[in-house]
C-alpha cells in the first residue's frame, strides 16, 4: 500500500456538503490534519508505521510548499540513509536568516472516539528551518533535498552522537572501500562549518563510521561502548571450529580478560550480537521459518562460539535505551572500560 496515495488535498477538491465533505469528515475525527489543508483518514496514520507517518507529513509539507528543500536529518531519511528512528523534526533549508529555528506543526485530531484518541497520542513533527548560504538541492523521488555528504555533515556536526555514527554509518556502506574523510565533497562540506567545535565533531565522528556496520542498533551500540569508554570491537568477524563454519558475530573483542569462574581465570575473546526482534517474527526476514526453530539453531550456534572461548553477549532494543543495564551487560563477560572516554559529553 503506498500511504502518500491516501493523502487528502483539500484545495484540489470542491468542498461540498455531505458525508465526504473533509470538513465533516474532520470534525468527526475520521480524518486527522496533517497541516493546513492536508489530511489523512485516521484510522490509516494509527496502523502506519512511524517512517509511514513521518514521509506523509513531508509530502504534506512539500506539497503545500513547492520548492521545499529538505536538509539535515529528513534530507538523510529521504536518501534512504537509516536512523535510528524516523526524524523528530521536519528540517528544512533556507538562504534567508529569519524564521529560523522550530516553529511548531498544526498536526490536529478531533472527535471523542478511541480511534481519535491514539492518533492524538502519536503526534506530529514540528519545523525546524536551517539557514543554508547557498542551496543546490538535488532530486529524491518527489522531494528535494540538500547533497548528501552536505546533509550527513549537518548531523555530525549538531546531532546527538548515537544517531549521528548512525547515520554516518549508513553513508559508508554505500561505497565502504572510500572512509568518509577521503571523499572531497565530506571535506568540503566540513571545511564550511562555520564553527571550529562544529568542524572538530564532524570530523570525530566520521572517523569513528564502520563499513561493518549492519543495521541502526549495532551502531547506537558501539556509540554506547565509545561514550563508556570501553574498547572497540571489530565488526562482523567470521568464526569457525573443528566442524567449519560457525558464524558471524556483530562485535568480537580479542584477547579481552574475563572470569570464567569463581576461583580461576583465563583468556576469553567476548563476542556480541544486536537481536532486532525482526529476525524471528517478520516474514520477509524469517521466510516462513518457525521462530522456536529459528532460536534452537542460534543456541547451538553460541554453545559453538563459547566452545571456542568466546562468550556470548546479546544485545537489543531495551538495552539500548537503558544504558546502566547495557553497561552491566559488557562488564559481566569482561569487559572493561579502558580509559574515560574522549566523547563523554556527546551523549547518546
Amino acid at each position: 500500500m503506498d500511504p502518500l496515495g491516501h493523502l487528502i488535498d483539500t484545495s484540489r477538491r470542491e468542498l461540498q456538503g455531505g458525508a465526504s465533505d473533509p470538513r465533516r469528515l474532520f470534525v468527526s475525527g475520521a480524518i486527522s490534519r496533517l497541516r493546513r489543508g492536508f489530511y489523512v483518514p485516521t484510522d490509516l496514520w494509527v496502523s502506519l508505521e512511524v517512517r509511514d507517518r513521518f514521509l506523509l507529513v513531508l509530502a504534506a509539507h512539500a506539497q503545500a510548499n513547492p520548492g521545499t528543500v529538505f536538509c539535515g536529518e529528513t534530507a538523510l531519511f529521504l536518501h534512504g540513509i537509516p536512523t535510528v528512528k524516523a526524524p523528530s523534526a521536519v528540517e528544512v533549508a533556507t538562504t534567508t536568516t529569519s524564521r529560523l529555528g522550530t516553529r511548531p506543526c498544526t498536526f490536529e485530531v478531533r472527535g471523542d472516539g478511541s480511534l481519535a484518541a491514539r492518533a492524538r497520542k502519536l503526534g506530529a513533527h514540528p519545523i525546524r528551518r536551517h539557514h543554508h548560504a547557498d542551496i543546490e538541492p538535488v532530486i529524491v523521488g518527489e522531494f528535494e533535498t540538500v547533497p548528501l555528504a552536505l546533509a550527513l555533515v549537518e548531523v555530525l556536526a549538531g546531532g546527538k552522537f548515537a544517531r549521528a555514527l548512525t547515520v554516518a554509518d549508513g553513508v559508508l556502506r554505500r561505497q565502504p572501500d572510500v572512509p568518509l574523510l577521503d571523499r572531497s565533497e565530506m571535506v568540503a562540506a566540513i571545511s564550511n562549518l562555520p564553527h571550529r567545535s562544529h568542524r572538530l565533531r564532524a570530523e570525530l565522528v566520521a572517523g569513528l563510521a564502520r563499513k561493518g556496520a549492519e543495521s541502526p542498533g549495532e551502531s547506537v551500540g558501539r556509540a554506547l561502548m565509545h561514550l563508556f569508554g570501553f574498547p572497540e570491537p571489530e565488526l562482523q568477524v567470521v568464526h569457525y571450529d573443528a566442524l567449519g563454519f560457525v558464524g558471524r558475530t556483530d562485535y568480537y573483542w580479542g584477547q579481552a580478560e574475563a572470569e570464567r569462574a569463581v576461583h580461576s581465570r583465563e583468556r576469553l575473546d567476548p563476542v556480541g550480537e544486536f537481536d532486532g526482534w525482526g529476525k524471528y517474527f517478520r516474514e520477509e526476514m524469517t521466510r516462513g521459518e518457525d521462530p522456536r526453530e529459528i532460536i534452537r539453531r542460534e543456541k547451538r550456534r553460541e554453545n559453538r562460539l563459547l566452545a571456542l572461548g568466546h562468550p556470548t553477549l546479546r544485545l537489543d532494543w531495551l538495552d539500548l535505551e537503558r544504558p546502566a543495564q547495557f553497561r552491566a551487560k559488557l562488564v559481566a563477560v569482561g569487559l572493561r572500560p579502558t580509559a574515560s572516554s574522549a566523547l563523554a559529553d556527546k551523549r547518546a
